[in-house]
């Protein structure tokens, strides 16, 4: 068992079962974690299985459905995001969730900052559109990578105005493109050829 120090904040422990990642394969990461690594537990990546690509889509809502959706629930704090890359994974997991029509958006947002909704699913689409700045972010959860990387910046972004952070993210052997984009060649080569299959930088 490793331990693991941020700046202001307690040490927290990195279990046997992680691999605990640098930054100095992407520019991007560095100067992100300047900003965001105050306060901050660190991006935990977990690594799902996919037997090809037809399963990926049933592997990746089996795995949030086990293995990160029960914590969620379980949780008292709230202030939850969960931010999907297509409409088509929204439709998959809204049956965890409400769905909110646009008329009632403003009214969700502010409710989810007040601490009145526990959970909110958000889309890369919505995003494209609106940019909206969603406050009372405690724990954000990357459902599935976005396909513009520089969004991946602005949803971390989003944890700055939170006390205690954290963020989670799904990924599997197929979305690697993606996930090299965002911690580099180096970093993704490792990640997904190692035998452990979470990975925590920070």
């Amino acid at each position: 068992m490793s331990i693991l120090w941020s700046k202001a904040y307690e040490p927290y422990a990195i279990k046997s079962n992680m691999e605990l990642m640098s930054c100095e394969s992407s520019n991007d990461m560095n100067a992100l974690f300047n900003r965001v690594c105050v306060n901050y537990e660190g991006k935990v990546y977990h690594r799902f299985e996919a037997s090809s690509v037809v399963d990926v889509d049933d592997a990746r809502l089996e795995y949030f459905s086990k293995k990160v959706f029960p914590k969620i629930k379980d949780s008292l704090e709230g202030g939850t995001m969960i931010f999907t890359s297509s409409y088509f994974e929204f439709v998959r997991i809204r049956n965890f969730l409400k769905y909110t029509k646009q008329s009632d958006v403003s009214r969700s947002r502010l409710w989810f900052f007040e601490g009145r909704r526990k959970i909110m699913l958000y889309t890369e689409r919505a995003h494209f559109y609106h940019r909206y700045k969603i406050r009372g972010i405690k724990n954000l959860v990357i459902y599935s990578l976005p396909e513009r990387k520089e969004f991946y910046t602005e949803m971390v972004n989003m944890l700055e105005g939170s006390n205690s952070m954290s963020c989670s993210v799904l990924f599997s052997r197929f979305d690697l493109y993606r996930l090299e984009r965002i911690v580099g060649t180096a970093s993704v080569t490792r990640m997904s050829s190692s035998d452990k299959a979470t990975f925590v930088f920070c």
